[in-house]
């Protein structure tokens, strides 16, 4: 017998051994794997359906901060582990589904958890709210053409407005976010309005937003009985710029004081920011201002920062930054701030480390200054 024989009667031998095992175990051999498909199906989360896409998305955000105060209500320093407020730990869901080459449709669920909400810890404790709220609970319908209407919890149209920057500092230098401890500020002799940037943020409400034409989106909201804003936005380059801007005016009639009387309060508030991209140097203003007929004046905020960009390390960019601004209530009372900043962006790990100070001078309006130190690092990881 040749070797080519002997090959071709060892396969078919083989094959042959092979199919008389698979007959012999009969059903039995797939009864234990389909058991276990199942249970993977039962305990992993899918979609709903085909049609609307499902994205899963969020962020986790913590940081130290040590904060000193002298003044007439707190003499004391601490360090608390703490949740910047602005880019706080959140997750959600997101999705779209096509309703033909104009049409869209979707929805967003966004939820935030604040264990130590770093506006909100005081010098008495270091906790904050520690259950999850809704930043976002709506759908949408979207034309290319005629923009995008969303209705329930939304970003109002003003959100954001006061935040713009076309650099990566914010999360160093948000108006709320690195004002850690404005309660504290607050115990100090600050300005009740200390730590606000005038925006309605989130409520329940109808949005409406413009297509993009030439850089420019306009946007208006209506909502809870009532409020309601308009901003306009622009985004775009001109001249070896990066430039982002944004003006929004709102009132709120949802409040009274009391004893049934209307009340209307107005607030204007807006951003510009503007980066030399061959250099990386940035500079970003806003301000705000609101008026409630039922105090005796306008309260109003600014700040302005600017810094440079680039990228000095192969993890990510290197933001460094330095800032300054000012708080101003109805009773005169005041918050004066300067400060520095840094933040590194680890691009592998979709991360940002980030590290900032600030000195406040407050005068409460009766002559009575006093002084506040806070410095706040920590870090941003995003999925």
């Amino acid at each position: 017998m040749n070797r080519i024989s002997l090959v071709a009667m060892t396969a078919v031998a083989g094959l042959f051994s092979t199919n008389v095992l698979a007959a012999d175990l009969g059903g039995d051999c797939c009864a234990d794997l389909e058991e276990r498909v199942a249970e993977l199906e039962a305990t992993t989360a899918r979609k709903g359906n085909r049609k609307v896409s499902l994205t899963v998305y969020g962020q986790v955000t913590t940081a130290v901060m040590y904060w000193d105060a002298e003044g007439p209500n707190v003499n004391e320093s601490n360090v608390y582990v703490v949740d910047p407020q602005t880019s706080g730990t959140r997750f959600g869901f997101k999705g779209k589904a096509s309703i033909n080459s104009e049409w869209s449709a979707g929805y967003q669920i966004e939820l935030q958890w604040q264990a130590a909400d770093a506006t909100r810890v005081s010098s008495f404790s270091d906790e904050g709210p520690d259950l999850p709220e809704f930043r976002q609970a709506h759908w949408y319908i979207e034309s290319s053409r005629l923009g995008k209407i969303r209705v329930g919890q939304a970003d109002t149209a003003n959100s954001g407005i006061a935040e713009i920057s076309v650099a990566n500092e914010l999360i160093a230098d948000a108006m709320t976010s690195s004002q850690a401890g404005q309660v504290i500020l607050k115990e100090n002799g600050g300005p009740g309005s200390f730590g606000s940037n005038f925006e309605f943020n989130r409520q329940n409400i109808v949005r409406y937003d413009t297509p993009t034409y030439a850089g420019f989106v306009f946007s208006a909201a209506w909502g809870e009985d009532d409020i309601w804003d308009v901003a306009l936005r622009y985004a775009g380059e001109l001249g070896g710029f990066k430039i982002a801007a944004g003006i929004a005016y709102g009132e709120n009639t949802d409040s009274s004081n009391g004893i049934g009387a209307d009340r209307t309060i107005e607030q204007v508030n807006g951003s510009v920011s503007a980066m030399h991209m061959p250099t990386g140097l940035f500079a970003t203003a806003n301000a705000g201002q609101r008026d409630d007929p039922f105090r005796a004046d306008e309260e109003t905020f600014w700040h302005v920062n600017a810094g440079l960009e680039r990228k000095y390390l192969a993890l990510g960019k290197t933001t460094l930054f330095g800032m300054v601004g000012e708080f101003e209530d109805d009773d005169d009372s005041t918050a004066q701030y300067w400060g520095l900043g840094a933040v590194q962006k680890i691009d592998a790990a979709a991360m940002d480390l980030y590290i900032s100070y600030r000195n406040y001078e407050v005068d409460n309006g009766a002559g009575l200054d006093s002084d506040f130190d806070v410095v706040i690092g920590g870090g941003r990881i995003q999925f």
